[in-house]
């Protein structure tokens, strides 16, 4: 399975249009960008959780040597598809052909 790295490496060299006006798309990828690093940082709280429970010590050293088995990373992966899936939603109007935004209905 690709890694979220390779996946946000991928769409970066990518660089998709969503709009015609490139502005709108640098938005949109500054915002996949942030949710990228809170996927990031949700993955190192968990982590860190998990050293704690364990009674080893949350170092920035220990959080980095990590390694997550492939049920971790399984679950890890399926919650950030999900994460990216709903902040596309928000970003994106219906006609892209994507999800449509809660509350929104196609005239």
């Amino acid at each position: 399975m690709e890694s979220l790295k390779n996946i946000c490496l991928r769409q970066q060299q990518d660089k998709p249009e969503y709009f015609d006006d490139p502005h709108k798309d640098q938005l949109i990828r500054l915002a996949l960008s942030l949710a990228e690093e809170i996927c990031v940082l949700r993955d190192q709280l968990e982590t860190s959780l998990l050293l704690a429970k364990q009674g080893l010590d949350c170092t920035a050293e220990a959080i980095e040597a990590f390694e997550p088995d492939e049920v971790l990373t399984e679950q890890r992966l399926a919650k950030h598809t999900h994460y990216f899936e709903e902040v596309m939603q928000q970003l994106l109007p219906p006609e892209t052909g994507h999800a449509t935004t809660p509350g929104r209905t196609e005239d």
